[in-house]
């Protein structure tokens, strides 16, 4: 009689033991196969995102074709411009309202077609180029009227002193050279500037405190995302 019951039991719990395992089986499966899972949507995710992410695009200011122009009222009436500069640029040029610009422009470089006119701009009357080589403009807010203007306030730093500033930027419709697989975005923007403001009060009988100031720049990147280039080309 002792060896049925022995041998119930011990199938018993054979099949206790198998069920047990059964359960610590697909316990440790579903484990796997959920964080496979997880995996895959994350790859997934990545895949999605891939666009924003592989192609953001890097921007810089095309120098060659940047230009920085003045001009004063007065007796003494005065055209004249900037010939070296460099510009680098923060965020993304679709969105100006996240951009951050930066230029720099070498007072040493100013050239107004007079030779002994543009030693006394170097000089310590005005732009002191021997103390202080860099005029500096760095964007602070870029706020965006419509698609085709944006608002710009920044600091202006000429001779030591830095002052606020603000101006419209006319921005036109980008441009993609399929040579090149360059995209521009010409810009432009026209302002005056109160020259007694950083401390070039010289010849104020001859020459007007506002200064005219147009500048022309353009924005180039050679990596904007496809999908870009397709809403580019079918503008």
């Amino acid at each position: 009689m002792m060896a049925p019951c022995f041998n119930q039991c011990f199938q018993k719990r054979i099949v206790i033991n198998v069920k047990k395992t059964e359960r610590r089986i697909m316990k440790n499966f579903k484990k796997i196969f959920s964080k496979r899972l997880t995996l895959k949507m994350s790859f997934i995710a990545l895949f999605m995102l891939s666009p924003v992410l592989a192609f953001a695009a890097d921007w810089q200011i095309d120098t060659s074709k940047t230009l920085i122009r003045f001009a004063t009222a007065g007796i003494m009436k005065v055209d004249g411009g900037f010939d070296r500069l460099d510009g680098q640029i923060k965020g993304d040029a679709f969105d100006p309202t996240h951009m951050e610009t930066t230029i720099s422009v070498q007072a040493n470089s100013i050239s107004t077609g007079s030779g002994m006119r543009d030693d006394i701009l170097k000089g310590s009357s005005f732009f002191n180029v021997e103390k202080y080589p860099v005029i500096r403009f760095k964007s602070t807010l870029v706020t965006l009227i419509d698609p085709a203007h944006a608002l710009v306030r920044g600091d202006l730093t000429m001779i030591g002193v830095t002052k606020s500033i603000e101006f419209t930027m006319a921005l036109e419709k980008p441009k993609f050279d399929a040579t090149s697989k360059i995209v521009t975005i010409n810009t432009k923007a026209n302002l005056t500037v109160n020259r007694n403001d950083w401390g070039m009060d010289s010849y104020s009988a001859m020459v007007d405190k506002n200064i005219s100031v147009h500048v022309e720049s353009a924005l180039v990147s050679s990596n904007v995302s496809p999908v870009t280039l397709s809403k580019i080309a079918a503008q």
